[in-house]
C-alpha cells in the first residue's frame, strides 16, 4: 500500500501542475503551499468558466510496475481510451441500481449544500444523496454537497452556504445548485458562473421559495443558520417552469456487484479530519455489505429516522488544496477560503465490500464527471451498485495534508 500510494503522490504531484488551467494558476509545491498575494483574488482559477476545456492536455500516467508508479511523461493515455460503460434502461447512471420510477431519470440532478457543524447534526436527506462530496471548508471544519436524482427526497439540510468546490460539482453534474450564500471574496466567482441559470440561492432571492425555515428548531433554541432547508420535491417544480430540468448525460461511473481482484482488507476507514468533531470513520458491515458513518467519534444518524447512515462505495480523492487570499468567515480575517482543485488527475482509493482499491480519479473536462481508473488510468474501477460518499483530503504541501489508513478495528 506505501509504495503504490507514494508513486500517485508523486504522480499528483505532477499532474496538478500539468493539467491545472496557466491562466492565473496558483499550483502548490510538494513542499509547502504559499498563500496567494493579494494581487490574485480576482484570478484564482474557478474552472467557472475557465479553464476551458480545450486547454486540459491529455493525461500523461505511465503503466505501472509491480508495486510502484512510475512517471513517464510520454506515455498518454485518456480517460475514454476504455469506452464509458452502457447502462441499461432504469438504471441510474449515480448509482447503478434500478429506480423506482422511470420519471425520475427525466429530470436534472440536484446538488444541494449541507451543514455539518455539530449543532446541524443529525441532518435530513444525506441517506437518500445518489453521490454526497465532503470537503474541509475552513478552520479545519467538513462540509457536505449532496446530489440527488434517482431517488424520492424532499427535505434536505440544514442548507448552508457554498465554498469553492462549489463552482466545480454542478459542472460535473450539470445540476441544479441549492444554497443559502457566499462569502464575499466567492460573492462574484458565482454570480459570473456559467451555471448561473441554474442556481437556487437563497441569500439572494434566487428562487428562495425552495427553502423554508424550520420554525420547531428555532423554537428550540437552535441558531437560525442552523434552520434553513431545502425542499426538494419544489425546487424541481421551480425548474420544470423555468424549463431547466432536462435529463443529463451522465456518463463514467462503472458499476458492478461482483467484488474487483486485487483488494486490500479495510473494515474500517479512518479520515482524520483536522477538527475533531469532523474525524470521520466507516465501519464495514458485512451482513449488510456496507460502511456505517460516525462523524466525531460518534454514529451519524439521519434525522428523519434515527437510524445510522449507511454507505454502500467510500471514495477517498487526494487534490490539491490552495489557501485563497480571501476569508470565509469576513469581517474577520482568521480562515481563508480554500480552493479544492478538482481538474485533471490524482491518487485515489474506493473501498466497497470492506476492501480497498488504489488507483487514480480523473477529470479532463470541465463536463466531466469525476470517475476511477486502475494505477495505469486505463481500466475503471468499478462502484457497488448503490451509493458513494467521496471524501476531498489535501495532497501534500497543504498546512492540513494527512493521511487516510484504514485497517481491521471494530465498531466500537
Amino acid at each position: 500500500m506505501a509504495a503504490v500510494a507514494a508513486g500517485l503522490f508523486l504522480v499528483a504531484l505532477y499532474l496538478g501542475s500539468c493539467l491545472a488551467p496557466n491562466d492565473g494558476d496558483v499550483t502548490p509545491t510538494p513542499t509547502k503551499t504559499p498563500r496567494p498575494i493579494s494581487t490574485l483574488a480576482s484570478v484564482l482559477p474557478t474552472c467557472t468558466p475557465t479553464p476551458s476545456p480545450s486547454a486540459l492536455p491529455a493525461l500523461a500516467v505511465a503503466p505501472v510496475s509491480t508495486d510502484v508508479l512510475v512517471l513517464n511523461p510520454t506515455a498518454v493515455v485518456t480517460p475514454t481510451l476504455t469506452p464509458w460503460p452502457t447502462l441499461a434502461p432504469g438504471i441510474c447512471p449515480l448509482t447503478g441500481k434500478p429506480v423506482s420510477d422511470l420519471a425520475l431519470l427525466e429530470r436534472r440532478p440536484l446538488a444541494i449544500k449541507v451543514q455539518n457543524a455539530t449543532l446541524s447534526r443529525p441532518q435530513f436527506g444525506l441517506p437518500q444523496a445518489d453521490l454526497v462530496y465532503e470537503h474541509l471548508s475552513e478552520a479545519g471544519i467538513t462540509r457536505f454537497t449532496a446530489i440527488y436524482l434517482c431517488q424520492q427526497v424532499q427535505k434536505v439540510g440544514s442548507v448552508r452556504s457554498a465554498r469553492f468546490i462549489d463552482l466545480e460539482i454542478p459542472a460535473m453534474y450539470k445540476s441544479l445548485f441549492a444554497f443559502s450564500g457566499t462569502s464575499p471574496g466567492l460573492y462574484p466567482k458565482f454570480k459570473n458562473a456559467d451555471f448561473r441559470e441554474r442556481e437556487f440561492w437563497y441569500d439572494q432571492g434566487i428562487h428562495s421559495e425552495g427553502f423554508y425555515r424550520d420554525q420547531e428548531l428555532r423554537a428550540k433554541g437552535v441558531p437560525i443558520e442552523h434552520t434553513l432547508f431545502a425542499d426538494a420535491v419544489k425546487i424541481w417544480e421551480i425548474a420544470d417552469r423555468l424549463g431547466i430540468n432536462q435529463p443529463q448525460d451522465l456518463q463514467g461511473l462503472a458499476f458492478s456487484a461482483e467484488t474487483p481482484s486485487g483488494g486490500e482488507p479495510a473494515p474500517h476507514i479512518h479520515i482524520p479530519y483536522p477538527h475533531r468533531d469532523m474525524i470521520v470513520d466507516y465501519y464495514y458491515d458485512p451482513a449488510l455489505g456496507v460502511y456505517r458513518r460516525w462523524d466525531g467519534n460518534q454514529p451519524h444518524v439521519d434525522a428523519a429516522t434515527g437510524e445510522p447512515i449507511t454507505v454502500t462505495n467510500v471514495v477517498v480523492i487526494y487534490a490539491n488544496h490552495v489557501d485563497a487570499d480571501f476569508y470565509e468567515d469576513y469581517p474577520r480575517t482568521n480562515h481563508p477560503s480554500v480552493q479544492i482543485q478538482l481538474w485533471g488527475t490524482g491518487p485515489a482509493v474506493i473501498f466497497r465490500d470492506g476492501q480497498a482499491f488504489e488507483g487514480l480519479w480523473a477529470r479532463p473536462k470541465r463536463e466531466d464527471m469525476v470517475v476511477f481508473r486502475d494505477p495505469t488510468g486505463q481500466v475503471p474501477i468499478p462502484l457497488k451498485p448503490g451509493n458513494t460518499w467521496i471524501q476531498l483530503v489535501p495532497l501534500p504541501g497543504h498546512r492540513w495534508t494527512f493521511e487516510v489508513t484504514w485497517d481491521a478495528q471494530p465498531e466500537p
